[in-house]
């Protein structure tokens, strides 16, 4: 098994990871997380 993967890439060891890099990065880009923080930003500045 492990011969077989280093034939298939001898010279990226790494063609693997390489794969699922890509796919988690647009994933948080598009979830409201960068919403929440700005909204609690100007409710605290109100409070005071």
């Amino acid at each position: 098994m492990r011969s077989n993967l280093q034939h298939l890439d001898p010279r990226q060891s790494d063609p693997v990871p390489t794969d699922p890099t890509p796919i988690p990065d647009p994933v948080p880009r598009p979830q409201p997380m960068p919403d929440p923080p700005p909204d609690e930003e100007p409710i605290k500045l109100s409070h005071r």
